[in-house]
């Protein structure tokens, strides 16, 4: 008789456990190798996922195997592991936003500032100057609360208010936070990590 859980704990705790330090992770690896540590396997045609894709493969030569193992897909689908299809699109996701991110580390950050437009602090001012004349004026929460004032029978009053109250402050940040990137660029004042993350955002087009 083969010892599965002695198989399973020599591949899950000593061979891989150093590089899974996550209780969590650790108890799904485990999870993983019962599929492949069990009785079953020696059966032919056990699957490994429900694509069909992976099974095991009936005894023969050396050839057989070669063959089977040239014959799977290059890239692994989420069934394998256990997960499920949509864990394909947020690792596609994953991935190309780690592409950018390295893509945009290329590009030069300092330039000269001057009249003519360029350098990078030039096209974030425009930017950040360009927000802030398209940005709407505060709520006015009084004129609001007038027309929509709290009532027990219309719960929705009370949301509306509250919404308007979180997206004001919203508006102070979004001002406060363009105008000091200005000013930083300036030289006004120092540019501080938050400033300059926001700073590295807008430049490369994302939202601060």
């Amino acid at each position: 008789e083969l010892p599965y859980e002695a198989l399973t704990y020599l591949t899950g705790h000593c061979n891989y456990g150093g590089r899974v330090t996550d209780d969590h992770d650790r108890r799904c690896l485990l999870a993983i190798l019962g599929d492949y540590y069990c009785e079953a396997i020696l059966t032919d045609g056990y699957k490994f996922s429900d694509s069909g894709d992976y099974f095991s493969p009936p005894e023969g030569e050396y050839d057989t195997y070669v063959e089977y193992i040239q014959s799977l897909p290059l890239s692994q689908t989420p069934d394998l592991f256990g997960l499920h299809a949509n864990a394909d699109i947020t690792k596609d996701e994953r991935e190309t936003k780690v592409f950018l991110d390295a893509v945009l580390l290329t590009q030069p950050r300092a330039g000269g500032s001057g009249d003519d437009g360029a350098g990078a602090g030039a096209q974030v001012a425009e930017v950040a100057k360009g927000i802030l004349e398209h940005m709407p004026p505060d709520f006015d929460l009084e004129a609001t609360l007038k027309k929509y004032p709290v009532d027990y029978n219309e719960s929705m009053n009370t949301v509306i208010l509250q919404e308007m109250v979180r997206f004001n402050r919203l508006l102070v940040v979004m001002r406060t936070s363009l105008q000091d990137v200005i000013k930083a660029i300036k030289g006004e004042i120092v540019m501080s990590p938050q400033l300059e993350g926001c700073f590295n955002n807008m430049y490369d087009g994302k939202i601060p």
